[in-house]
């Protein structure tokens, strides 16, 4: 390990700042330079953000980028995932009371019915149910329980699902809709504007996986999931171009999380998210290669008016 280490020498900050001129990166204030790697680090805000400056051909910056350039995608990404992040949890917050409210009414509220096998449609997946249950048994009795699910414990020896919705996760909550019976799985469908099962289904997936990049402060702009939203009436009205039949934007990059949220969200919410996430871009500029990489059609901004449902 330590001899492979060798070829990654631990540079100090003059040796960075060197080491970025020899790229020809163009440095005009090294002093704010040396306190932005200290903030961030070389490996966050240089290896982090450099791709779309640097030729591959060269393994140099292109002529004339700057550190500056640098640093403002940098923070361009961060205010991008501060405003991601405040509406997914909306969301979030949102599908965790639905899904509770509609299980307990139809089955019960209590640990014996929200981890009743009977009342999942789990298929071949029963491992991935009886996962869920242990997950559950860990929050309640875990060593550390937080504090209301403790209080339920202490005094009626049972916690309800709307307060062990407050600890899970969003992929957990993702998996326990995934499970949930059609009729119940349709009544939480019904409270997002009667979107299907599957759209949603799908939307959860997309969304847990945007809503953790956001929550661990990774690179969000040009992030990309394996898995996709399905085509919908957004992408047909946006005029997203299609090639083989596939939308090309707005399927798993952060156009999707976009599109899902103007579906899931009610409409005040979606406004104010649009305008926050509006007064951002402004703010920055970003590049028309960073808008691609976002997956951000040229008239995204078309989606406040479009009708979805």
């Amino acid at each position: 390990m330590a001899n492979n280490l060798q070829k990654k020498p631990f540079l100090d900050y003059p040796a960075q700042i060197k080491y970025l001129k020899q790229k020809q990166l163009v440095i005009n204030d090294e002093v704010s330079a040396t306190t932005a790697l200290e903030k961030v680090s070389y490996y966050g805000l240089i290896n982090g953000y450099k791709d779309i400056f640097k030729d591959p051909a060269t393994n140099s910056f292109y002529p004339g980028t700057t550190f500056d350039d640098i640093y403002n995608l940098y923070l361009f990404d961060a205010e991008l995932r501060d405003v991601f992040l405040k509406y997914i949890l909306i969301f979030e917050k949102h599908v965790k009371s639905s899904i509770s409210y509609h299980f307990s009414n139809t089955y019960g509220n209590g640990i014996s019915f929200y981890q009743n096998i009977n009342n999942y449609d789990y298929g071949n997946n029963l491992s991935d149910v009886q996962y869920l249950f242990r997950k559950m048994n860990g929050k309640i009795n875990g060593r550390h329980p937080s504090p209301q699910v403790a209080h339920y414990m202490r005094t009626y020896q049972d916690v309800p699902l709307w307060v062990l919705t407050t600890d899970l996760t969003i992929g957990e909550t993702a998996s326990m809709y995934r499970y949930l019976k059609g009729r119940c799985k349709t009544l939480v469908c019904n409270d997002f504007h009667y979107i299907g099962r599957n759209e949603l289904g799908k939307m959860l997936v997309i969304l847990t996986k945007y809503r953790n990049i956001c929550a661990h402060g990774n690179r969000l702009f040009n992030a990309k999931t394996q898995d996709s939203i399905p085509d919908l009436t957004a992408h047909k009205k946006l005029r997203i171009p299609k090639i083989n039949s596939r939308y090309q934007q707005g399927k798993s990059d952060l156009f999707a999380t976009v599109i899902s949220l103007k579906y899931l969200l009610d409409a005040v919410d979606f406004q104010q998210f649009y305008y926050e996430l509006k007064k951002v871009i402004k703010k920055f500029n970003p590049s028309a290669k960073t808008m691609e990489l976002m997956g951000f059609p040229a008239n995204w901004m078309s989606i406040l008016r479009i009708k979805v449902y």
